[in-house]
């Protein structure tokens, strides 16, 4: 069943997000859609570098830890994309929550994030990602929680 659905996927690579991954492939399965699967990377080479850690990429020769950092994106999502799916996988940039909304306002039908459930008190303070996605998509949006409740 072929449609027009396209849904946007965000992965940060942990567990939780890996699970929404899981349940955006079984939405986009049923609706036949086709699945972009994101990552948002830091603006920045050299803090993409220290959070992915990748402290060999700082020891390369000036003007390569941009071209190292891209490769390590990519092999990472490559990872991610399952071949025979219509699946892509993109790299983003800058803050998770304006990059995935950005992206999402080029004609996806849905996004799907996980929460990671920090709870209520550190997001009070603090705020997440989920909760900005939430308030600022411009599509209609699936939290997948980090653990299956019983």
């Amino acid at each position: 069943m072929a449609s027009d659905y396209r849904y946007l996927v965000a992965t940060d690579f942990s567990p939780a997000s890996r699970r929404a991954l899981a349940a955006a492939r079984s939405l986009a399965r049923r609706a036949g859609a086709s699945l972009t699967i994101a990552h948002v990377r830091p603006s920045s080479d050299l803090r993409a570098a220290v959070l992915e850690e990748r402290g060999d990429l700082l020891r390369v020769p000036r003007g390569s830890l941009a071209a190292g950092m891209k490769e390590h994106y990519q092999r990472r999502i490559g990872g991610l994309v399952q071949a025979g799916r219509d699946e892509t996988g993109l790299i983003l940039s800058g803050a998770p929550d304006i990059a995935l909304c950005k992206e999402a306002r080029r004609g996806y039908d849905l996004l799907v994030v996980g929460n990671r459930g920090h709870g209520a008190v550190s997001s009070l303070f603090l705020g997440s990602t989920t909760q900005r996605v939430l308030a600022r998509s411009p599509v209609a949006v699936v939290v997948v929680p980090s653990k299956r409740r019983r």
